[in-house]
Parts: C-alpha cells; structure tokens; sequence
C-alpha cells in the first residue's frame, strides 16, 4: 500500500562543486577534532600534507559514531572554524581527496552531526520498512515515523550547504499535503545541491504526487519530470541482456 516517487527539481548539481568539498573538508576536519578528544594518536603524513590516525575504534568513518559517542567528544565542536586556525592546531585531516584551505571558513558541527545522525536515521528506516512488510496493521504509524526521518535527513542535509531552493521547495510543498492526504515525506537525494526529491506516500497518492510537480513547475518555470516505476538505470537508452548459452 505504499510506494516512492521521484521528482525531478529541474535543478542541476554536481557532487565535485565547491560546496560539497567544503562539505566533505568540514566532516574530515571534525573527525580529526573528535579523534583528538577520545586521544586518538595522529602522526604528520608528509606524502600529502594531511595526518594518519590509528584508529581501531571507528576505522575513520564518522557514521560509526553513535550519536551518544557524538555527544560525549563532539560536544566542543565548533560551529564554523576557518582553515587556517584548524591547520594551526590539528595539522591537516586524514581525507585523501581534499585539503583544508587556510583561507576558508568550514561549517564543521553540521558537517560532522550530519553522518552520525543520517546512520542512525538509516538504521531506523530500515527497521520500519520491515514493520511495514510483518506488520500491516501498524502501517500508518510506521509510515508517519519514516516520513519524519526523511524531512529530518532533508533539513540536516541543507542545513550543510547541500540543499537548493527547488528541492527545499518540493519537500515544503509534499509536507503541506500530509499524511491525511498520503504524503508522508521527501527528501534531496545524490549529490545534492539540486537533482531530484525523493517522495513516500500511498499507492494511492500518485495523483497528489503529479500535483505538486505541477505547482512547482507553476512556481518555479522549471520543468519538474515526476518518475513513478523503478527499472534499471540504463533503461532511458536500451537494455542490452546477455544469456550463457548452454553447451
């Protein structure tokens, strides 16, 4: 009785924008800073200009904090830090791919906040689907709840720097109709900084789906392609199928 949707923002994004490797720096930058609070060793990696952190407890991952642990060593996480005054105390971050600019200012508490708490989110998402499936009867407050951890992902994610004005507008727009009318949630998906909102509602709810996509595209000028079946990634442009051939 439920399904999920898409809808296209009409918006453009690229995961290798300015904004997102910001974002990516900031997450490094408060790994180093809670590795440093639970006495984590960090030594200079002169190859690259970073540091190396041996780190048995969380294997140098964020989301395998859990958000009690965040609490507790994250609590002194700044909200922005510029790169310079970062280098001068932790030395660099353990990210292979980006480097902490001395000329920058990095939301580092969102940015860190947002991996630990998006794999909690996760985790509990996954347990509701399979309420859902075992379940039925207690479908409605189950689907309540995913709605809500998807608006929270949503927030959480924009509140980085990663949102855009088309798809905050399609969540604003999916969270006015409701769950009375079959709408329980929406949230950015991919990159971010644009692309498409995902959407979780009834089977029922499609026509309220194509709604607000038409209001958007009212607003917007944009045009807000509404996607409704699920298929391989490859299926705009040909399926090519390959069959051993029994000898």
């Amino acid at each position: 009785g439920y399904r999920c949707y898409g809808i296209d923002s009409g918006v453009s994004h690229a995961v290798s924008g300015a904004d997102y490797g910001t974002v990516r720096t900031a997450a490094f930058m408060g790994y180093r800073m809670i590795a440093a609070a639970a006495g984590l060793p960090a030594v200079r990696d002169g190859s690259r200009g970073g540091v190396r952190i041996a780190d048995p407890r969380w294997g140098g991952y964020l989301a395998n904090l859990t958000t009690s642990e965040l609490a507790q060593l994250g609590a002194g996480l700044p909200e922005e830090m510029s790169g310079a005054e970062f280098l001068q105390r932790y030395g660099g971050i353990t990210d292979t791919a980006t480097a902490v600019r001395p000329d920058r200012r990095y939301p580092v508490r969102q940015a860190t906040e947002h991996p630990v708490r998006e794999d909690a989110r996760v985790e509990r998402f996954a347990e509701l689907l399979g309420a859902l499936a075992t379940r039925p009867q207690d479908g409605g407050a189950a689907a309540a709840e995913l709605g809500r951890l998807m608006h929270e992902s949503h927030q959480s994610y924009s509140a980085c720097g990663l949102g855009s004005d088309g798809t905050d507008r399609l969540v604003e727009l999916v969270a006015a109709l409701g769950p009375d009318r079959g709408l329980f949630g929406a949230k950015i998906t991919g990159g971010g900084s644009g692309g498409t909102v995902a959407v979780f509602g009834t089977s029922a709810a499609e026509a309220l789906v194509r709604h607000v996509a038409a209001r958007y595209q009212a607003e917007t000028g944009r045009e807000a392609r509404v996607f409704t079946d699920s298929g391989p990634g490859a299926a705009e442009t040909g399926v090519l199928r390959l069959e051993r051939e029994e000898l």
